[in-house]
């Protein structure tokens, strides 16, 4: 479990201090889908990086290639990574109640503008993303989440869960 909220924890502050130096948050829009709306990210999601522009970005995902996030109607989130693929909605989602429990932090998920989306760590931005809905994949919903104009190349692929 300590391992676990470590890797949250360490995900958490790798853009960090990007994110709070940018003033304004710009959408980097890609060509295929249409910017997400909050309505858009509310569920669960297993995420997939594909490329990343930093090092230390990189490295978390080698030794976590696995993250669930859970965004909910009144813009609560949660997250956690992890070196096991898992496929069990409930148990992820349990794990996340019970993360959400221990770690004393508020997480909550923003989209000021569309296509932005913004994660918030007791109330201060602390990741940003360009969120682009995708055509969904076998028959699942996608959110393909790419850098914000100005910061480090960045692609992850969201898949919904439930």
């Amino acid at each position: 479990m300590f391992r676990s909220l470590m890797i949250a924890a360490t995900a958490a502050c790798l853009t960090a201090g990007a994110v709070r130096a940018q003033t304004a948050f710009e959408a980097d829009p890609l060509a295929e889908g249409r910017p997400c709306v909050f309505a858009d990210v509310i569920g669960l999601w297993k995420g997939q990086m594909v490329a990343a522009g930093e090092t230390d970005v990189e490295d978390h995902y080698a030794l976590a290639p696995h993250d669930y996030l859970r965004f909910r109607a009144d813009g609560s989130m949660m997250y956690f990574g992890t070196n096991t693929a898992r496929t069990d909605v409930a148990a992820i989602n349990a794990r996340l109640d019970e993360l959400d429990r221990l770690d004393g932090v508020a997480y909550r998920a923003e989209v000021p503008s569309p296509g932005v989306l913004l994660l918030m760590r007791d109330g201060a931005p602390f990741q940003g993303f360009t969120c682009t809905v995708a055509e969904p994949r076998d028959g699942k919903a996608v959110l393909i989440w790419t850098q914000l104009k100005g910061l480090p190349r960045l692609l992850r692929v969201q898949t919904r869960l439930d």
